[in-house]
């Protein structure tokens, strides 16, 4: 028993708690978890790809290096930068309609370490062309990211993770108000509902999340 020490020192703990703290950060109401594989789903106009520039500006304001895999080349770096993003600490990699180089950039990026966040976006892709891609690249890049400070998200239509995803997200698009009369109207704001799809997701329900003056 004399050897057993019941009590930590105040400095471990605060280390402990230093390092909690930096393995999660909130974005546009969302934690995620370094080192984790987060899946956001929705159709176009969910809000999906708005909550994935959230994470690549907040990263690289910070300093971080962050990286976006565009498989359909619908990213565009003019609206990221617009919304924050600084695009001197992204890597745009445009895969034109290749998914097969899309998931060959993404298993060299994750290898390589060092990135903040790595974002494949099949946001454009349909069903169809994603029904090919194996579950163990995923399992594969889930072994790459774990105990590292990097955060994987991959955008699409439909949930393609599985079980491999610690964090899913569903997003819906739920009001829209307009402004104006006649023909002639103007979108003053929509609402979006997000929604955890397992129970690793770290928000309690559902957020609503209102843009206005779009």
């Amino acid at each position: 028993m004399s050897h057993l020490q019941l009590v930590k020192p105040l400095s471990e703990l605060r280390e402990e708690q230093e390092i909690s703290r930096e393995s999660s950060i909130e974005i546009a109401g969302l934690r995620l978890v370094r080192g984790s594989l987060t899946e956001l789903i929705g159709e176009a106009s969910s809000g999906k790809t708005g909550h994935a520039i959230a994470v690549i500006s907040k990263l690289t304001q910070e300093g971080e290096v962050c990286a976006v895999i565009d498989t359909s080349n619908s990213f565009d770096p003019i609206s990221a930068h617009s919304n924050g993003a600084w695009l001197e600490n992204l890597l745009w990699i445009r895969c034109g309609g290749d998914i097969e180089n899309a998931m060959k950039a993404a298993d060299l990026l994750l290898q390589a370490k060092g990135f903040g966040a790595v974002w494949i976006n099949f946001g454009n892709m349909k069903a169809g062309q994603l029904s090919n891609v194996p579950n163990s690249f995923w399992y594969r890049f889930r072994t790459f990211v774990k105990a590292s400070p990097t955060l994987l998200v991959v955008t699409a239509r439909e949930s393609l993770l599985g079980s491999s995803a610690q964090q899913s997200y569903l997003l819906t698009q739920n009001r829209s108000v307009w402004s104006g009369e006649g023909k002639f109207k103007l979108i003053k704001e929509f609402r979006l509902r997000l929604k955890p799809k397992n129970v690793f997701s770290t928000i309690l329900s559902s957020i609503e999340r209102s843009y206005e003056d779009v």
